[in-house]
């Protein structure tokens, strides 16, 4: 009999739903027309957040849609969604939620640039801002109350991407007073960096137990969820410069998007083309080996020589472009370390040191020796930091004005868990207050929060095996609005670094070329080449599939054991086997003829069968998580040529009415899917039901024969092997490049 492997046609894509033609009213003329733009970028930003909106939920309608924006790093992302917030409130919608990232330094810096954005003119009516529920205490629900019943107010409410924080306002809109208020309003929920809402790192951290449980990060999604659920009418819409994860990750759940903006930078952008594509200047220096830090590897007892002349070339620019040439109020520099506190104070205390003796020196008489040596030494720095700048001061007129701009530098340690002598309190700067900030962090600096004016870049952390796209796109907070000064601009990074940049340009470039050519996020999946990456680099965080996870959750049996859209996915599931021909099924031996330990089943091919998987949905995130980690875990054997299939077990496939296996359900679930061997060891038992080459999944049929539920209703849900062998070749594989990972 046949074995082929079998390719499942997916059903037809659903046509698209007609857009809405947005209202340009006062309120987005407004904003727009005080922006510090050109006039060409007024009208592309306010062009594409149309775009944005028209794909959305306005007033009057039911349910949710999920929209995606993609825009470059420190490309101008807030920008875009506070002109879409303006343009949704002149179209009717009464509430906006912004999730502003996980790091309270992003929380404070999106709170500030809302409540100035919106107090145009002293308008104090139009919109309400409300403080993060749980920053200083609950807000009033009465207050919330009557700013909705206000005719025309928009009531805003910017938030810690956090549980407790998105669960507390959940709970605010599902109280007896307000719950009926919101269900006929149009809400827009803005999610700033929406790729860290991905169950990634949940997957990642979560493995002691067999199964997925709720930690912070689970609970995070979850809370998504709950205030999704709070609305009739509302539209989710994620903002990221790495959208990796979305496209790869299709899920089909609520926070997967369905159209998605490519949005363009304004004219006085510089990004990874100006930087590492650009044919007329280097403005990257390469870090040799011997100073690139790991706390482990090389933990490095001394400062680096390659940080020394950093610092030499950072001052230098703050003394040309602000004391001499007086091009822009202030500078910063950023030393992006790594995630360790021990680090980042060990970097801090050497600049601060060396400043401070720079300082000793450089007011020192100019008969001194230690006065003359150090301004001698300094001849490298001016040349390098200078050789783009048009009519430079002389080095005289710098050394002139060096101990005043070495003086007047602040030093801050970002990160956090302070306090420390350089710490900062959330993140919190008044950036005018110095002419030159030098920031040395990491987590805390990696995504969303802007370093302004940040001119000069050391980040000696590098990774000793294959990096991710978007964990290293994120560290580039040397990317924005950077051509008034951009010929003092300057990157110190690993050779290996330079060259996974490189080639992150090229692939980013591509991704927004394919992105631009699609109309809706499930045309742009359907591109055979629409992730096309260097194999130097990996698209997102599939190493999320740790060695101790494969080990303690990806090897053995598993079930996915759940009600959940009972009744879509069972009609699903049928739809699919249905369309596969009787003759390609391999039947498995006959056990005396008792239909409910008969079974058969297919080889399908990967793709494939991921395609239907996706159609399959799921409410609990652990279960959504073990469907999204298989779907990762099938990618990477399929892509190291492990499996070219999956083996579909369809069991008891003929047991129909009295025959087919039924189950109570417990606690709302059934207890058990798998028939256990019989008592004289003539059924083996369902587990027997596998192969060791592949992934197999087993579809069980049964019949709900519990009080909770009328009449015989027939649910289906998968049981899942992986087999021990691609379990232990893959814990071989990458157990060594573990300590390398974010």
């Amino acid at each position: 009999m046949a074995t082929e492997i079998l390719t499942i046609l997916p059903p037809a894509t659903p046509s698209e739903e007609q857009a809405h033609i947005p209202y340009i009213g006062p309120r987005t003329l407004r904003l727009v027309n005080s922006l510090p733009i050109s006039e060409r970028s007024k009208e592309t930003v306010l062009s594409e957040a149309c775009q944005i909106l028209s794909r959305c939920k306005f007033p009057g309608e039911e349910g949710s849609r999920t929209n995606i924006a993609v825009g470059y790093v420190q490309s101008g992302k807030t920008m875009s969604f506070t002109v879409l917030s303006e343009l949704a409130a002149d179209n009717g919608f009464k509430i906006i939620i912004y999730l502003t990232g996980t790091k309270t330094n992003l929380q404070k810096q999106t709170y500030d640039r809302l409540k100035s954005n919106f107090r145009i003119d002293g308008d104090y009516t139009s919109f309400t801002l409300f403080e993060d529920c749980l920053e200083n205490s609950l807000p009033d629900i009465s207050r919330i109350r009557n700013f909705i019943l206000l005719d025309g107010c928009v009531l805003m409410f910017p938030i810690l991407k956090h549980y407790q924080h998105i669960g507390t306002l959940a709970d605010i809109f599902q109280s007896t007073t307000l719950a009926p208020l919101v269900k006929d309003k149009a809400i827009l929920i803005i999610d700033d960096e929406a790729d860290q809402s991905s169950f990634n790192t949940y997957a990642r951290k979560n493995t002691r137990k067999e199964d997925w449980e709720e930690d912070e990060f689970s609970s995070t999604y979850a809370s998504i969820l709950k205030l999704r659920k709070s609305f009739d009418c509302h539209s989710y819409v994620q903002y990221t410069a790495t959208p990796q994860a979305a496209f790869l990750i299709d899920s089909n759940d609520i926070l997967a998007p369905e159209y998605h903006t490519v949005l363009t930078p304004g004219d006085d952008y510089t990004g990874g083309l100006f930087f590492f594509k650009n044919k007329e200047r280097n403005f990257v220096e390469t870090i040799k080996e011997d100073d690139l830090y790991h706390k482990e590897r090389n933990p490095l007892r001394t400062m680096p020589k390659s940080l020394e002349l950093s610092l030499k070339e950072f001052l230098i620019s703050v003394a040309i472009k602000v004391f001499i040439k007086k091009d822009v109020k202030f500078l910063s520099m950023m030393i992006h370390v790594d995630g360790s506190r021990e680090s980042n104070e060990k970097f801090c205390r050497w600049t601060s040191a060396k400043i401070n003796n720079w300082i000793d020196r450089i007011t020192s008489p100019h008969n001194d020796p230690s006065y003359t040596m150090f301004v001698s030494s300094l001849h490298e720095a001016y040349e390098s930091i200078s050789k783009y700048v048009n009519n430079r001061p002389s080095f005289e007129e710098v050394i002139a004005v060096l101990d005043k701009v070495m003086i007047l530098t602040h030093i801050r340690l970002v990160q956090g868990d302070g306090p420390s002598s350089f710490y900062v309190e959330r993140g919190d700067i008044d950036w005018e207050e110095a002419p030159a900030h030098i920031l040395v962090g990491a987590d805390m600096l990696n995504r969303g929060f802007t370093v302004e004016k940040l001119s000069m870049t050391y980040m000696p952390r590098t990774t000793k095996g294959k990096s991710n796209a978007d964990t290293i796109e994120q560290r580039c907070r040397f990317f924005g609005y950077k051509l008034k000064y951009a010929d003092v601009c300057r990157i110190y990074v690993s050779a290996k670094s330079k060259t996974e940049y490189i080639d992150y340009v090229d692939h980013e470039e591509m991704l927004r070329k394919n992105l631009k050519q699609c109309s809706s996020v499930a045309e742009f999946t359907k591109m055979a080449k629409a992730m096309v990456l260097t194999n130097r680099l990996n698209p997102t965080r599939s190493n999320i599939l740790s060695t101790k996870l494969v080990r303690d959750k990806l090897i053995g049996w598993r079930q996915l054991r759940t009600l959940d859209n009972f009744e879509a996915n069972t009609r699903e599931i049928d739809y699919m086997l249905e369309r596969i021909p009787v003759d390609r099924f391999i039947l498995c031996e006959d056990y005396d003829g008792n239909l409910a330990r008969n079974h058969r089943y297919i080889k399908v091919d990967i793709e494939s069968f991921i395609e239907f998987f996706k159609r399959i949905r799921y409410n609990e995130v652990p279960l959504i998580t073990r469907k999204l980690v298989t779907i990762q875990y099938l990618r990477y054997l399929q892509e190291q040529g492990k499996i070219d299939h999956i083996r579909l077990y369809d069991i008891a496939y003929a047991a129909k009415g009295n025959d087919m296996r039924s189950h109570r359900i417990p606690n709302g679930k059934p207890a058990n899917l798998m028939q256990g061997h019989s008592p004289d060891w003539v059924y083996p038992g369902d587990i027997y039901f596998k192969a060791e080459d592949t992934i197999c999944f087993q579809i069980h049929h049964y019949r709900i024969v519990d009080p909770g539920f009328n009449g015989n209703k027939i649910a289906c849900n998968f049981t899942i092997y992986y087999p021990e062998k691609l379990g232990t070749d893959y814990i071989a594989l990458n157990s060594a490049l573990e300590d390398d990972e974010d």
